[in-house]
């Protein structure tokens, strides 16, 4: 299942928990637990916002999710090099060289 994460994410971009629940017939909240997993085995990292300014101020408004107070992740060096793997070749899906 982390495997579908990074692949979804590699490949949609930006997601919510909801659509990732929602793709892979998950809970929400199953879903935020496996990024926290993803995270612990650094191939996720937790971000915050760098703007700086209050929520809702600026162009980016409608596309920030700290407006609607949602955590946002982005891909390690070495998620992003694992997503790559998995998108050349989604058959390394079961894979133990990812060390998931």
């Amino acid at each position: 299942m982390l495997h579908a994460i990074l692949q979804l994410t590699a490949k949609r971009g930006t997601l919510t928990f909801e659509e990732v629940a929602r793709e892979l017939s998950i809970s929400a909240a199953l879903a935020e637990s496996l990024f926290v997993e993803l995270e612990r085995h650094g191939y996720l990292k937790s971000i915050a916002p760098a703007c700086g300014v209050s929520c809702g101020g600026c162009g980016a408004s409608k596309s920030c999710g700290f407006i609607k107070g949602l955590r946002l992740w982005a891909f390690t060096e070495k998620g992003a090099a694992a997503a790559r793997r998995l998108a050349d070749d989604p058959g390394r899906a079961h894979d133990h060289e990812l060390g998931l």
